[in-house]
């Protein structure tokens, strides 16, 4: 292919390239997004104050970092962390993210001293009818809910199940599609409080693990 070919542009890439007005859109849409993940954040140690009681101490200290990055599969995103708590070894992180043109999600993720494969199966059962997904990838930090990465709990097979049980981490997840914008945050607030319920049944606040 010759370098003319190469750097020639398409019919949308000559409309894009000229067209100001879909980069400006882009960062209005992410401005509402760090909003939304804002009012989240403050939701969510609303609702570790009130449960500080039935918490590990550990995950009331004060926190949430909001990032973002251009290209988590060639896409933008943005990342709320909170409750978080990483070591070298160990993690315990509640994970809220927004994934241009695919979702928002939430997950719960496990490793280390804060995973105890040996609960696998109260686990899932206490997370069965809540249209949550586990994660069945070898990979702890792909986000994607295709069948290799997150599979419905509900749908787990008995060999899957065995499978996780053997697993040095544990990662749950819900998501919401873009297109159902206007219901996000009652949809993340409902599910930060049935991680939080999880956790809370769990990790008891007297389980020095934590």
């Amino acid at each position: 292919m010759n370098k003319e070919a190469k750097i020639h542009l398409s019919a949308l890439e000559s409309e894009l390239v000229t067209n100001t007005q879909w980069i400006f859109t882009k960062q209005s849409i992410i401005k509402k997004v760090q909003l939304i993940l804002g009012d989240l954040h403050e939701y969510y140690k609303q609702v570790v104050q009130e449960e500080k009681e039935f918490l590990p101490e550990i995950l009331q200290k004060p926190g949430g970092k909001i990032t973002k990055g251009e290209n988590y599969k060639g896409l933008p995103y943005l990342i709320l962390d909170y409750p978080a708590l990483y070591s070298k070894e160990d993690i315990f992180v509640v994970r809220t993210m927004f994934w241009w043109g695919n979702f928002f999600s939430i997950s719960l993720h496990l490793s280390g001293k804060y995973w105890r494969s040996q609960n696998i199966r109260q686990y899932l059962y206490y997370l069965q009818g809540r249209d949550f997904f586990v994660c069945v990838n070898e990979n702890e930090w792909e986000h994607h809910f295709l069948p290799a990465n997150y599979y419905a709990i509900d749908e787990l097979s008995q060999s899957q199940i065995n499978t996780l049980g053997k697993k040095d981490f544990f990662k749950i997840a819900k998501k919401i599609e873009l297109k159902a914008w206007d219901s996000v945050i009652i949809f993340m607030e409902a599910s930060f409080e049935e991680i939080i319920d999880f956790i809370k049944i769990s990790f008891p606040n007297d389980e020095k693990v934590l």
